[in-house]
């Protein structure tokens, strides 16, 4: 199953439309949906992993209580040719630190921050049909912070913390991009 990509710093990212989402301090997820076999495997950024995971398991039956049935509803609805879909989520909770998951925190949570579809030639969703599509079929998301251009008073004000988030936020292109892994570039900017 294929790994989310590498993020840039927003020092190298370009000056063009984006949105950018907050951005979670907690573990990349990523589950695999096959027309055949529907939600069957999980992995981290690095490993795959079942319930049985003593930090990630729980990460699991969320998915399956939480975003099962939404998901499938979207993938259904909006791509009913493609035969393979990943969806990438960050998985946190109040106690969570550094890639642990404290296993009796009741806070612990999934937010869905991507899904990218196709086989052979995978794509990401554009983050504004993203945005929709997740609101048309109740997707739990990060929240959106700001639309318009990255420039370098949006970069400062992330910095600053004038957007309220803690650990700062991910802009997305809004433009398709064959530079780019999943056709749109990504940059990050942390609070400070």
């Amino acid at each position: 199953m294929i790994e989310y990509p590498s993020i840039m710093p927003s020092a190298k990212a370009p000056r063009e439309p984006c949105i950018a989402f907050e951005k979670y301090d907690g573990s990349n997820i990523r589950v695999k949906y096959t027309r055949n076999k529907g939600w069957h495997l999980f992995g981290s950024r690095t490993q795959m992993f079942d319930k049985g995971h003593p930090f990630l398991g729980a990460a699991v039956d969320i998915f399956y209580r939480v975003f099962e049935n939404p998901l499938v509803d979207l993938i259904e609805n909006e791509f009913p040719n493609e035969r393979e879909v990943i969806a990438f989520l960050e998985f946190f909770g109040d106690l969570s630190f550094a890639g642990w998951h404290d296993p009796n925190d009741p806070t612990k949570r999934l937010v869905c921050f991507d899904i990218m579809v196709g086989h052979k030639n995978r794509k990401f969703i554009m983050p504004q049909d993203f945005v929709k599509m997740t609101e048309n079929y109740n997707v739990i998301v990060p929240r959106v912070i700001y639309v318009g251009n990255l420039n370098d008073q949006l970069i400062a004000d992330v910095r600053a913390g004038k957007y309220g988030v803690v650990e700062g936020v991910v802009c997305k292109g809004t433009q398709k991009t064959g530079a780019h892994r999943g056709g749109i570039w990504m940059a990050k900017i942390k609070t400070q």
